[in-house]
This record gives C-alpha cells, sequence and structure tokens, in this order.
C-alpha cells in the first residue's frame, strides 16, 4: 500500500487530494502546522511547518510519495529545494507540485518559475500541475466573495481575454490519479475546466446563478495597482499579482486544455454546475433575509437550465441527472410517440446519443433563454463532429439548432421538449460524399 504525504491538507486542494486518496485506499499523512485541527477522513493527522525543517524528518518517513503546496514566505525557493533535497535523502521518489498556470511563460528569475525549475532539477520523479483560476475563488472571502456578495460586481484586470476557470476538486482528482498510478512523469500539465470566459461572460453566468445582478468591472494593470498599494500590499506582492494579470491580458489562460479528461476519465466540472452548488454564497448580503426560501425562482431555474445544458454537452451524465425529476418525462419533438420516462431510461438515451459525436462533446452556445418561475425556455447552437451511422471514419463537422422547452417544479425539471432537425446529421454526410 503507497504511504503520500500530502502538504497543506486543510487547503483548497489539498483537503481534496487527501480524502479521495484514503477514498482509494492509500496511507495517507495529512501534514499540517496544526495537525490537531485536521479531520481523521483526511488521513492520519501529522505534523509538519515549513518553517519548522526538524518536522520534516518524521513527516516524510516511510512515504513513497508526496503532494507539494508550497509555502507563503519569501524564502519560498529556498525552502523548497531544502525539502527536496529532503525528500530524495529519504528516498522519496515521486512528487506531484501544485504550481500555477503560465509560469513557464514568466522570467526564470522570479519566484514561481524558480520553485518549478528546482524541482526539475532534481532526480525526483516529478509532475507539476499548472491549474487556471480556480472556481472556488469566486466564493472566497479573501479573493472575490466580498465584492460579488456586499457590492455586486467582480473587479478583475484581463484586456478582454478569457481565463479557464477550474474547480478544485479537478485538479484533486489529477493530482490522486498521479500520486497512485504515475504517469506524465517529468511533465508540466496546464489543467482547465471546460470553457473560458471573459469578465462579461462571466459576471453574466454569476448573475443568472445569485439571482441578483453582478456586474464585470474592468481595471487598468496600473489601476489595479495603484489600488492594491492604496491596500497596503508590499511591493513584492504587487509585482507578483501584476504578474498573473498579464498572463491574462496575453490570452495564457485563455486555452482550454483535455488534461483533466485524459487523466481522469471524465470531463471537468462546469462552471455553470459550481455556480448552482453555491448559489446562496453568491448572493447580495441581505437578500436572504427578505424570501431564504426562494429569493428568485425564474434565476433559479435558468441557472438549472444552464447547468443542464452544460451537463449534456460534456456527456456529464451524474450532474445531467440531478437536474431531473425521478418521473421525468423527455420527448423529441421530431418523435412525439416515443417519449423517454424515467431517469434510467433517459440515462440510456442521452448516452446513446452523445456516442453520436466524437468524444461524447458539443459546443453549444445559448443563443436565447428565458425563465420563469416555472418553467424555462432556450435556443440553443450545436456544433460537433458527428460519428454516427454513415459518417466517415474521422467524422463529419455538424452544426444544428435545438430548442428546450422545460417545465420545472421544486428545482427539477419533471419535463422536458426538444425541437430540433433530426436531418442536419444526415444532410452533413452528403456534403462530405458529393
Amino acid at each position: 500500500m503507497s504511504q503520500i504525504l500530502v502538504i497543506g491538507a486543510r487547503g483548497k486542494t489539498g483537503r481534496h487530494v487527501a480524502s479521495g486518496l484514503v477514498s482509494r485506499g492509500a496511507s495517507v499523512k495529512a501534514a499540517s502546522r496544526n495537525p490537531e485541527e485536521v479531520s481523521g477522513e483526511y488521513g492520519v493527522p501529522t505534523k509538519f511547518d515549513w518553517l519548522d525543517s526538524s518536522t520534516w524528518r518524521s513527516a516524510l518517513a516511510g512515504i513513497d510519495a508526496v503532494y507539494l503546496v508550497k509555502p507563503e514566505s519569501e524564502d519560498v525557493v529556498e525552502i523548497v529545494t531544502e525539502f527536496l533535497h529532503a525528500m530524495e535523502d529519504a528516498d522519496v521518489r515521486r512528487l506531484v507540485l501544485l504550481s500555477e498556470c503560465a509560469t513557464h511563460t514568466r522570467s526564470e528569475e522570479v519566484t514561481e518559475r524558480r520553485v518549478e525549475l528546482a524541482v526539475e532539477a532534481t532526480n525526483l520523479e516529478w509532475t507539476i500541475l499548472r491549474p487556471s483560476w480556480f472556481m472556488q475563488d469566486m466564493i472566497d472571502e479573501d479573493f472575490f466573495g466580498p465584492m460579488i456578495r456586499d457590492g455586486g460586481v467582480i473587479v478583475m484586470t484581463t484586456g478582454g481575454s478569457a481565463i479557464g476557470w477550474i474547480d478544485a476538486r479537478d485538479i484533486a482528482e489529477v493530482a490522486v490519479e498521479l500520486l497512485i498510478g504515475g504517469g506524465s512523469i517529468g511533465q508540466a500539465l496546464d489543467l482547465t475546466g471546460p470553457e473560458a470566459l471573459t469578465l462579461n461572460e462571466l459576471a453574466d453566468r454569476i448573475t443568472a446563478a445569485a439571482g441578483t445582478p453582478v456586474l464585470g468591472v474592468e481595471e487598468t494593470v496600473a489601476e489595479a495597482e495603484s489600488r492594491m498599494r492604496r491596500d497596503g500590499f508590499d511591493e513584492d506582492t504587487i509585482a507578483y499579482l501584476t504578474r498573473i494579470v498579464e498572463s491574462i491580458i496575453e490570452g495564457h489562460t485563455a486555452n482550454v486544455t483535455g488534461d483533466v479528461e485524459r487523466i481522469t476519465g471524465h470531463p471537468p466540472r462546469h462552471f455553470d454546475s459550481f455556480l448552482v452548488d453555491h448559489a446562496r454564497d453568491l448572493r447580495r448580503t441581505g437578500e436572504l433575509d427578505a424570501d431564504s426560501t426562494r429569493p428568485d425562482a425564474a434565476a433559479d431555474n435558468e441557472a438549472l437550465f444552464r447547468r443542464l445544458v452544460a451537463a449534456w454537452a460534456s456527456s456529464d451524465f451524474d450532474t445531467l441527472l440531478d437536474c431531473f425529476a425521478d418521473d421525468m418525462v423527455y420527448t423529441d419533438m421530431p418523435f412525439p410517440d416515443a417519449p423517454v420516462l424515467g431517469k434510467t431510461a433517459f440515462k440510456r438515451h442521452v448516452t446513446d446519443y452523445n456516442a453520436l459525436f466524437a468524444r461524447g462533446q458539443v459546443d453549444t452556445e445559448l443563443v436565447t433563454v428565458v425563465a420563469t418561475d416555472t418553467h424555462v425556455v432556450g435556443e440553443l447552437s450545436c456544433r460537433a463532429r458527428y460519428v454516427g451511422p454513415g459518417a466517415p471514419e474521422e467524422g463529419v463537422p455538424v452544426h444544428w439548432y435545438a430548442t428546450l422547452v422545460d417545465t420545472i417544479d421544486d428545482g427539477k425539471v419533471v419535463s422536458e421538449h426538444v425541437y430540433f432537425d433530426p436531418t442536419a446529421f444526415d444532410k452533413a454526410v452528403q456534403r462530405v460524399s458529393t
């Protein structure tokens, strides 16, 4: 049985890494400066202090692999380098380092890149994870949470570029697979969610989920630096944060990769799903007091609809089924005499349908969405590579429109009627055949 040291076992990713490893049968040392505050579900609470190297030896004893989240310290490069030597001395071979998006594009003189270079210089079997921005930052008290809830705004510096937001749980699942099964040794992996969103798109999604308006506010680099100085940030921190926003402006965060699905076997979680799950954490301060049960049923229904569409488009069937009532009725309106009854039958139906497309993926754009407290109507523009009957081996690109009419009761879709042209796929095959 592998024994794995998880540093930062109480952090955003570390706690999911630790619990994920435990659920897979691994023996875990859950490292923390305050081990008495670590729950047993994360493994064996283990004393570990980055600033006290005397705690490292016992933490590394008997360890096969390490999940490393670097410390917040002015001496981070020196501290991590010393710890890497301690790993080698303890004959620990496997390392998964949590780094950050676009680090490889920055100067080799900056701290975050120097940490990566220190790892690359070892004889360890290392993998570096470079995730995009965390979805959890939306509700974090130290990030966007207060400004969204208290001010109805989200302030960023993006230059109009997009960000491929990723759920911390997906990062953790990648780490778990690599720590247990190996693979990707000597590689740096760029981890993203399934889509990249501009600031305005992000604000629109949050508005739909929260049921209260949230405005995206674009700051220039100079404005952001001035604000940080007013807020008392030191110059090193300002320089670090400026490097991050410059990466966004240059488009480094807009690329969407398939590494999460390649390693875990499932698509990354969609932002709409995260927002729906945390809708209460996004609503304006005081809104819940006015009607703590359903502050805006129409907005809730629209958020549910967006979650449903995103889950279908990525073949995330567990999330998709969670949107429906157990006794749901689904009807493809070109075939009104063949409704699908119940979630079990619907899962078979939609699994077979998505198998008609390469990798089960469909790019969708919501052209129009209208929501009430009982219904949602949405028009979708859909693009995919059709690999079903009649298609050549490599598939054929196809574009079609679909209109969904959903009836919603108590937060679940009880019926869905889908209107589309079923001949779109035959026509696409005919075009490449002639």
